[in-house]
């Protein structure tokens, strides 16, 4: 501070008072016609005073008028004299003083004709002397306006002018200092140099000596759970700062709502009111902690009875998502309407599109989380879902037209109204080979025939088939060869195992290993090979797995044998006709073959 009011003239900004300072200092340097100091100009307007007794005498005046560049008073005995307007000029130049008011003044001598020079300012700066030394030494407060701007601070005409550095201006830093000039205020003497009449000044000092008296107080009145209001001072991440009279509490983040993720730079600025309850006082500390949740009881603790599953409740659009809407239904109480709950329809509508926040909705609860604080909303729920008579309107094995709506890898999503659709998968587009993918078979935005395979109410799937508008060729393949029959087929190719023939157009059966002759087969090859032409006899078909098992050895037996059956049947025509001896010797022969087998 000693500093700051050795270094006072720095922050004067008239010319003529830096250059009257400079002059005034003993051995100081000459000074250029713009420096003057603080000094100087409190001793720029005090002219010689002719060495009569009476100069440097204090008196009343009142104020007969006010002339152009001038002020005219009556200093008694119908006495008058003027005094220069800028001794009474006030912000923006506006004079101080009116008529009949009374002003202290200074004789400072007399002219040539006998007129009284007198100063008001002088007389101020006389009377200022006394208070100030006073108010520095007992550390007393002292009154004062902000009459301008300097470098570094404000001038205070406390009487006569006095420096108050920026830092001493408020417990907080002021940004514009031209928005306090005019302002009449209170503050401490740090310092007071009477034989150059300097004074250093304080009001940040003042108030936080006051703050302090007035928090002890204001502290032991403060109890837990008391409601309060106070100005929000600051709002940052972590919580509000609130100012309650003369004590700064900081209500959490946590403390701000009941709902969670809610920032409370969303909802209050600083310089608002705001009520809350008090958590804590800490007296020692000083620290005051708030709660503004805590004025209201929270809603979870009672949200299944206030808002029961299935009960329709209105509220306030207060986030939009793309996967869903908020909706405040009370203070702390906010539920999901998530996008899929929006329609019966199939085709999800955008909700940046449907809502907009402040929106007002309707909806029905659909599930309560108590535990978690989660509460799910529906829009759909307050209409007749169209699943209900879905399986009288799409029956198991039925055929129904729809549209392609959309086609993926596994396979594609059949349309039948814009409420319910069914998935054709891949492995259902047609008898055979399996496809690479569903467009080699279908576009979207067709329009096909499928039959309804299987339908699932509760999961709310429906699954199609295409192939099977028509009869399947295993199905064809066992009307046309039952177990036991024997054909001929072509082999196809050749596995370790065995050889696979074809025996329909895309159905293969195999012939085992075993299978292919009397002998032991170590390899296929030996005994087929692809493109032949072979017999084969059905032993098994697999329908759930589309297995046809198939037998060379078993087909080539059956033929002998009806080979055997058909020549017989031919002989014995043959002996029946010739009189019998030969077919009876042809049965001897074949009685003894059968034996030694």
């Amino acid at each position: 501070m000693a500093d700051d009011l050795r270094n006072a003239p720095d922050y004067i900004d008239d010319p003529k008072e830096k250059a009257m300072t400079a002059k005034a200092r003993p051995g100081a340097a000459p000074a250029d016609d713009d420096d003057e100091d603080f000094e100087a100009l409190l001793n720029a307007h005090l002219p010689s005073g002719g060495g009569k007794q009476s100069s440097g005498e204090l008196f009343d005046a009142v104020v007969v008028g006010l002339l152009d560049d001038a002020v005219l008073v009556d200093f008694g005995g119908k006495a008058e004299s003027t005094l220069s307007m800028n001794e009474f000029a006030g912000p923006k130049g506006v004079p101080t003083v009116k008529a009949g008011d009374q002003v202290r003044v200074m004789l400072l001598g007399y002219d040539d004709e006998g007129n009284a020079i007198l100063s008001h300012r002088k007389a101020r700066i006389e009377e200022a002397k006394g208070a100030l030394s006073e108010a520095a030494e007992r550390r007393l407060p002292v009154r004062g306006r902000i009459t301008r701007v300097v470098k570094g601070g404000v001038i205070v005409d406390c009487g006569m002018d006095c420096f108050m550095p920026a830092s001493q201006v408020d417990t907080m830093r002021v940004e514009n200092l031209d928005s306090l000039v005019g302002q009449e205020i209170e503050a401490y003497v740090l310092e007071y140099d009477e034989s150059r009449g300097r004074a250093l000044v304080s009001r940040r000092q003042l108030l936080q000596e006051r703050r302090e008296s007035q928090r002890a107080g204001f502290l032991t009145e403060l109890k837990p759970g008391q409601k309060v209001k106070g100005t929000v001072r600051d709002v940052l991440d972590f919580g509000v700062f609130v100012n309650i009279g003369p004590v700064e509490a900081l209500l959490p983040r946590s403390e701000w709502s009941y709902e969670r993720g809610v920032s409370p730079a969303d909802q209050i600025q600083p310089g608002q009111e705001i009520e809350a309850k008090i958590l804590d006082v800490n007296a020692d500390t000083g620290k005051v902690t708030l709660s503004r949740k805590r004025l209201n009881v929270d809603p979870w603790l009672h949200v299944e009875e206030n808002y029961p599953v299935g009960a329709n409740v209105s509220g306030t659009v207060a986030r939009v998502e793309d996967y869903g809407a908020f909706v405040n239904l009370e203070e702390g109480l906010t539920g999901l309407l998530h996008a899929r709950d929006f329609s019966w329809e199939t085709e999800q509508v955008s909700t940046k599109e449907k809502f907009r926040e402040g929106d007002q909705v309707t909806c029905q609860v659909l599930e309560i989380d108590q535990q978690n604080r989660r509460l799910s909303l529906s829009l759909k729920h307050l209409s007749r879902d169209p699943w209900t008579d879905v399986e009288a309107r799409y029956p198991a094995g039925s055929r129904q037209k729809g549209i392609v709506s959309r086609i993926t890898d596994f396979g594609a999503f059949v349309k039948f109204d814009g409420y319910t659709e069914g998935l054709l998968h891949i492995g259902d587009l047609a008898w055979g080979k399996r496809p690479n993918h569903p467009s080699e078979y279908l576009d979207e935005g067709q329009e096909i025939e499928v039959r309804v395979l299987e339908l699932d109410r509760d999961r709310r799937r429906i699954s199609l088939g295409l192939k099977q508008l028509q009869q399947s060729p295993l199905d064809a393949f066992m009307e046309a060869h039952p177990v036991g029959s024997v054909f001929t087929a072509k082999v196809t190719r050749l596995a370790p195992f065995g050889a696979f023939v074809q025996v329909a157009e895309n159905l293969d059966g195999l012939v085992h290993v075993s299978e292919l002759d009397e002998e032991r087969v170590d390899s296929p090859e030996r005994v087929v090979r692809v493109d032949d032409e072979i017999p084969v006899k059905v032993l098994s078909v697999d329908a759930d797995r589309g297995r046809i098992s198939l037998s060379r050895r078993q087909a080539i037996r059956q033929m002998e044998q009806e080979n055997i059956k058909a020549y017989m049947k031919q002989a014995e025509q043959e002996s029946a006709a010739a009189g019998g001896a030969f077919g009876d010797l042809l049965k001897q022969a074949m009685d003894k073959k059968k034996k030694k087998k």
